[in-house]
């Protein structure tokens, strides 16, 4: 039997979580998010993976992005399905939150260093699905479909292509070795396209005027803001106190700038950094300058 009772249920338990409880959509998208996972089964059952695996792969978001109040939990996944399915979905679901969107993406990238090759098939159907989704829209919308996420595009690129390259060097014998290595050809083809780098201030605008703070739009409120001081596009960020500083570049030497309770901060360049806040991570900083006078 191929269309098992309990691939079945997977995607009853998927569609209540995704849909049903909230009706979750692809992020900017007006598509249902339960799309995703059940493309995971398609992938993961065209490539030859138990059912396990497939349930797995039908399963993988519940954890991470059910609601509050109707949370579903590894014990649950395991009551319904069985041990294997439950760490199955644990091994690619991300533990902790609160971390910066890279310190998430770094913690994901050396969880592939310890998979088993069920975790390497089903983290590959993932990323062949969320990439594949990606360059579509990419045909279609160009730049404006990076507007839609938490990061910059270069960032995003860099992200799925070492998650792809350590995919392939920890399983070479993958049956989705092909289409690993397809997605990975796409995706350089993005990044190394030359594209015309679009600054709120350019270099010759800033010769007239100056950054007189910096500040994120987000709609829910985020907050984040920096007075600008000094004539620079500089400032540096402490993720534990959350605030911006701007700073005299004359005064920082080659330590950086230090916070006494939680070390050294980032630097931040407002026309570099494509207008990401450091805060919530979102494509929201708004720039307000003044003229010199």
């Amino acid at each position: 039997m191929i269309y098992t009772q309990k691939i079945q249920n997977a995607i009853q338990f998927a569609i209540q979580t995704h849909e049903i409880d909230q009706k979750q959509k692809r992020k900017g998208k007006d598509v249902p998010y339960i799309t995703h996972p059940l493309a995971l089964g398609l992938i993961l059952a065209s490539a030859g993976a138990n059912e396990d695996v497939i349930v797995a792969g039908i399963l993988h978001d519940t954890i991470e992005d059910s609601i509050e109040g109707k949370k579903v939990t590894k014990e649950m996944i395991a009551e319904e399905f069985g041990q294997n399915v439950s760490d199955l979905v644990i091994s690619v679901t991300e533990q902790d939150k609160s971390l910066s969107w890279e310190e998430r993406k770094a913690e994901a990238l050396e969880h592939i260093k310890t998979f088993s090759n069920d975790s390497l098939l089903l983290k590959s159907a993932d990323i062949i699905a969320n990439t594949s989704e990606l360059l579509d829209d990419y045909k279609k919308e160009g730049k404006e479909t990076f507007k839609r996420f938490n990061a910059p595009k270069e960032r995003i690129l860099k992200g799925y292509m070492e998650s792809i390259d350590a995919l392939l060097k920890k399983w070479s014998e993958s049956p989705l070795v092909n289409d690993l290595e397809n997605i990975l050809e796409g995706i350089k083809s993005i990044a190394e396209m030359e594209e015309e780098v679009e600054f709120y201030l350019s270099p010759e605008v800033l010769k007239i005027r100056r950054i007189v703070y910096v500040a994120c739009e987000d709609e829910e409120g985020c907050g984040f803001l920096v007075e600008f001081k000094f004539p620079n596009c500089t400032f540096f960020f402490c993720k534990e106190h959350r605030m911006g500083f701007n700073i005299d570049l004359n005064t920082v030497n080659d330590a950086g700038v230090v916070c006494e309770l939680h070390g050294k901060m980032e630097q931040y360049n407002v026309l570099t950094e494509d207008n990401v806040c450091p805060r919530c991570e979102k494509n929201t900083l708004a720039i307000l300058s003044a003229g010199i006078n």
